[in-house]
């Protein structure tokens, strides 16, 4: 595919096998825009084609699917959903919803694989031979305690 240009034309999926952009090369094409036409000019020339995206276009899952998609949509003020109709809250809804539910997973994620790096590195080769050496003492005086307590009964 060849490198994509302010002056590109956006790629839409059709029927068929066929190649079309990925969401990350609409995002090029936006800042692309931007470079070249300013950011109010960049946005309505970007509306209008994701626009045009026909019913089952595969760009269209960028705006439901695609997290990053979606931030950068939201961070500069686009409007993918515009053509959506009624159904552009409740794809706008399910986007929200699945970042909610990987953001939890990922934190969730984030915090036993913390745990676990933490429990790691107390067990590493140094600390379980200082861990067993105050064993092996605090154990030696246990033992020697109860033994003189045994004997002097």
């Amino acid at each position: 595919m060849k490198a994509i240009t302010w002056d590109s034309i956006p790629d839409y999926d059709t029927w068929g096998i066929d190649e079309y952009w990925s969401c990350d090369q609409w995002i090029l094409w936006h800042k692309s825009l931007i470079s070249h036409f300013g950011k109010s000019t960049a946005n309505q020339i970007w509306d209008y084609a994701y626009s045009k995206s026909g019913n089952f276009s595969k760009n269209l899952d960028c705006r439901t699917f695609n997290a990053v998609f979606r931030k950068y949509v939201k961070d500069n003020n686009l409007q993918p959903y515009s053509s959506a109709g009624v159904l552009s809250p409740i794809l706008q809804g399910y986007g929200a919803g699945s970042d909610i539910i990987v953001g939890a997973v990922n934190t969730t994620s984030n915090v036993a694989k913390g745990l676990l790096e933490t429990i790691s590195s107390v067990f590493t080769g140094n600390t379980i031979k200082v861990i067993s050496t105050i064993a092996i003492v605090v154990g030696g005086t246990v033992a020697i305690a109860y033994a003189y307590k045994s004997f002097k009964q």
